[in-house]
């Protein structure tokens, strides 16, 4: 039934010559996409597929009264419905009243990604082919039960219940704390090209006033963080403006034999994206492809990829975590394979993708069909990637063995790269590295804070050193703190200072769903004071979207200092080996609002 205007429910008119069924589907909001069945001709009637057949019916029930005729039209005009309306109805009602029977429907103990009937859940355990997977996982020698869970630090201590809610007083006086300990890390070298350093508590020697800490803008903490997108110099295209935007630009530009700028778009097809195109890489769209772009940039300036001929011929390793389909690492390793290829002999590149489910178009189908079509002087070269699948969750993989020590033995640079990790992911793949000590250093992507846990954080320690101290002012600090900073974060997609609370507890499922497929974690409405509510309450000009970047970076400089002083050590050899760690914007905001980047780097 159709609902008034203005309803966000109502169901739209039929496109124009609809020739499908005509059943609604309110959920996916559009029209069911089945042929209809080829015996309901009768155009008086509406046209339904055979999973909709009983609408047919009940549209019968409504519409002709009991002395009209139950009949529908046959191609020829003279069969009759298999099932008379009452039949119809009393089948509904069976069906309805067996799918009670059954129960609501649960996401299954072993892999909550599927769905079963609760009267159906012992059964379903028993032969869920998820449980096979399971099991031969644990087999493995790399696989030991929650061994990268727990994060690292202190858990810190909150007065009563650890699951309780900060009230608005609460919120504002934590807003105030979050803003003190964003200035005291970034503002004071805002401006500088360098990556953020050691805290220094020199250059904050005096405390913001209240007014201070009000004046400051969103723009002013977006700047905090240097910009530096490399796509352009990776795709050889001078103007950065000149990248394609959109699958038609690419379309179009790549059709050109010729590399000048294209005549109608003035877009330039540079040549990560003609190599992408001829491998048939699905990098997940220009956007992605410029983010795969970028990350490629940053490691090769860092020096993790090496742009000269050393004559070093031992196999590099590219460590990709959470691989997914493993894009990002192919083409990383493609590109360590292009330089690789100049040396005579030429190593192989080894990459190693670490995911915990399984996935269609892998890297690994591409590498398998590029022998024979690479020539020496390509972008990408895929032929000389080895490719190997930990189908793991990092929670519970053991990277040593799982990286085994010959092939980290004879791997010229160790690299290990992720983009867009969500959440406590991130955390857990950077735990998993603790025990390697062969890696020369990480690039991440990070992404979908409002997924972060207290408990797989790995920046406790930093976090409790800051907030409770003369920077962050508080006497207290745990989880129930930490679990509002971390909802806060979603406010930075977000334009505007006036949302209301549904929003801005949704405010990353979009950009989330596009590349991961989720959201924030579902709370209580109304639960936590909103951010929106707690900037006005508090006069703050950075707004819910300054306020929401700045948790996003203090989660992220969490994971830098784990980094800088419990990961990526200098070796006791040798006092020549240090690191570089740090934090920089590799893309614009308009292509994604997650534009921030990890990097660790050996000098």
């Amino acid at each position: 039934m159709e609902k008034s205007e203005g309803d966000d429910n109502a169901i739209p008119p039929l496109p124009e010559n609809w020739d499908r069924c005509q059943a609604y589907n309110s959920r996916k909001r559009r029209y069911c996409r089945q042929m209809p069945l080829p015996n309901l001709k009768n155009t008086n009637h509406p046209r339904y597929c055979g999973n909709h057949r009983h609408l047919l019916d009940e549209w019968l029930s409504i519409h002709q009264g009991s002395n009209q005729c139950e009949r529908a039209e046959t191609g020829d005009g003279t069969n009759k419905l298999k099932r008379s309306r009452k039949e119809s109805q009393i089948d509904n009602q069976n069906s309805k009243q067996k799918k009670k029977d059954r129960g609501k429907r649960v996401p299954c103990p072993i892999d909550p990604s599927h769905l079963i009937f609760e009267s159906a859940l012992a059964k379903h355990v028993l032969v869920c082919p998820a449980v096979k997977q399971k099991q031969e996982v644990a087999s493995k020698d790399y696989y030991s039960e929650g061994i990268n869970l727990g994060g690292f630090g202190d858990m810190g201590s909150v007065s009563g219940n650890h699951d309780s809610v900060p009230n608005l007083e609460e919120a504002k006086e934590l807003a105030f704390s979050i803003l003190r300990v964003f200035h005291f890390l970034f503002l004071p070298s805002n401006g500088k090209e360098c990556i953020v350093g050691e805290l220094n508590v020199k250059e904050n020697s005096g405390k913001l006033t209240t007014e201070q800490l009000q004046a400051i803008g969103e723009e002013e903490i977006y700047n905090a963080l240097p910009e530096v997108d490399l796509s352009a110099v990776e795709e050889g295209i001078s103007d950065i403006k000149q990248i394609p935007k959109n699958e038609h630009d690419i379309k179009d530009s790549a059709e050109r034999k010729d590399q000048v700028a294209y005549s109608s778009t003035n877009i330039d097809v540079g040549k990560l994206t003609k190599a992408i195109t001829k491998h048939r890489i699905k990098a997940g769209g220009p956007r992605h492809l410029r983010q795969i772009a970028s990350i490629l940039g940053h490691a090769r300036q860092s020096g993790l990829i090496s742009t000269t001929k050393s004559g070093d011929n031992k196999n590099p390793l590219i460590v990709e975590m959470g691989a997914g389909r493993g894009m990002t690492g192919l083409v990383v390793a493609g590109a360590v394979g292009a330089l690789t290829g100049q040396m005579n002999p030429s190593p192989r590149v080894s990459l190693s993708l670490i995911e915990r489910a399984g996935t269609r178009a892998k890297a690994e189908t591409k590498i398998r069909t590029s022998e024979g079509r690479h020539a020496k002087d390509d972008f990408l070269r895929l032929d000389l990637v080895d490719v190997t699948r930990v189908k793991c969750d990092l929670a519970h993989v053991v990277m040593p063995t799982a990286l085994p020590s010959e092939l980290r033995s004879n791997a010229s640079k160790t690299v290990v790269i992720a983009k867009h990790l969500c959440g406590a992911g991130t955390d857990i793949a950077l735990k998993s590295l603790r025990d390697i000590k062969a890696v020369d250093g990480c690039i991440m992507a990070t992404c979908c804070h409002g997924l972060c846990s207290w408990n797989e954080f790995v920046g406790r320690n930093f976090f409790l050193r800051l907030f409770c101290s003369e920077v962050g002012g508080l006497s207290l600090f745990g989880e129930k703190h930490f679990n509002l900073i971390k909802r806060w974060t979603s406010a930075s997609v977000l334009q505007g200072s006036h949302v209301s609370e549904a929003d801005s507890s949704t405010a990353d499922t979009d950009e989330m769903k596009e590349e991961h497929g989720t959201g924030i974690v579902e709370e209580e409405k109304g639960r936590y004071p909103n951010i929106f509510t707690v900037v006005k309450e508090s006069g703050l000009a950075c707004g819910g979207s300054g306020l929401g970047r700045a948790c996003q970076r203090l989660i992220d400089m969490g994971r830098c200092d784990y980094i800088r002083n419990h990961l990526f050590l200098p070796d006791p050899s040798s006092s020549e080996k240090k690191y570089n760690v740090g934090m920089l914007h590799y893309v614009p905001r308009e292509i994604t609002p997650q534009n921030a980047l990890l990097l660790a780097s050996r000098v």
